[in-house]
């Protein structure tokens, strides 16, 4: 956001956000302190008190900062108005990006300040592919991926027949839909496996009364 708002300020001759780059370092280095500090594992409850004391105080400090800059920001905004492409679609980014803002300030606040837990629909993994989704992978070493699972089709020889890009969708849902798809397009198409992941006892019997 305040990349965005420095670089539109350049392009219009503005020199309100002059000082942008002192500004994000500022943001910075209250995020990495805030990001550094621990939870104590000590036994005493006076040291764990005082150290959950400094996490919530930390991360008050960067939300309070953001949240000046996010103002700070909005406001200039009012002062827009160029026909120039570039700088609308700028001033677009930087909007959207102030929707993110505000929600990581609340979802941070909910969290560390008043202990709440997070409802995993809630969280965005990536601001620049929002449809990111966390796939427990269940495997040592690769417990977890960030991305989005794709169902693949392959017939005797490995040549793909199908494929499907899944969205919140797990594997058990897609077992017989994709399997339609796939007599759909090739009906001589009869016999199929599957892993395990795909398993259900619906899809169990499902797929022989295709």
């Amino acid at each position: 956001m305040l990349t965005l708002i420095m670089a539109v300020c350049g392009e219009m001759n503005f020199t309100e956000w002059r000082q942008g780059k002192h500004h994000l370092r500022k943001i910075k280095k209250l995020f990495r302190k805030a990001q550094t500090l621990k939870h104590s594992a000590a036994k005493d409850p006076v040291k764990k008190a005082e150290r959950d004391r400094l996490i919530i105080a930390a991360h008050q400090a960067y939300i309070d900062t953001a949240q000046y800059y996010v103002g700070r920001v909005r406001q200039a905004l009012l002062n827009f108005n160029s026909a120039d492409i570039l700088v609308s679609f700028h001033i677009d980014q930087i909007q959207e990006y102030i929707v993110h803002a505000e929600r990581q300030m609340d979802q941070i606040r909910r969290r560390v300040i008043n202990h709440e837990t997070i409802p995993h629909g809630e969280k965005v993994f990536s601001l620049f592919e929002p449809h990111t989704e966390w796939i427990s992978k269940g495997k040592a070493g690769v417990p977890v991926e960030l991305g989005v699972k794709v169902c693949i089709v392959k017939d005797q020889f490995q040549f793909i027949l199908h494929h499907r890009v899944m969205q919140n969708e797990t594997d058990d849902q897609i077992a017989v839909s994709i399997i339609k798809e796939v007599q759909q397009r090739f009906p001589e198409f009869r016999k199929c496996s599957f892993d395990k992941g795909y398993h259900s006892p619906s899809n169990q019997k499902e797929p022989a009364a295709i």
